[in-house]
């Protein structure tokens, strides 16, 4: 249950941390690894997020900050491979 509401939580900051360095990648704005850091930080922050308000609405359910910062850095690292899927120009 913590999971499924986690993830309905930091659904809408996850879009915006998965479409927003691709959309500057395919615009040329950044570098492939300048993206992939800005899709790890984003997407960390939207997974901690979402990970921290369920733990503070579910009084039964205790996670310490690492822990939840630490299980959000490994989603996103998950994740990567998505940016990377992106057709790009290399210079």
């Amino acid at each position: 249950m913590f999971f499924i509401i986690a993830t309905i939580i930091s659904y809408p900051l996850g879009l915006i941390a998965g479409a927003f360095p691709k959309a500057l990648l395919s615009l040329g704005k950044v570098s492939m690894p300048t993206a992939i850091t800005l899709y790890l930080i984003l997407d960390t922050f939207a997974t901690f997020w979402g990970l921290r308000v369920t733990d503070y609405c579910m009084p039964t359910i205790s996670a310490e900050n690492i822990s939840i910062f630490v299980v959000s850095l490994i989603f996103a690292l998950l994740g990567v491979s998505d940016i990377k899927k992106i057709p790009h120009d290399e210079e």
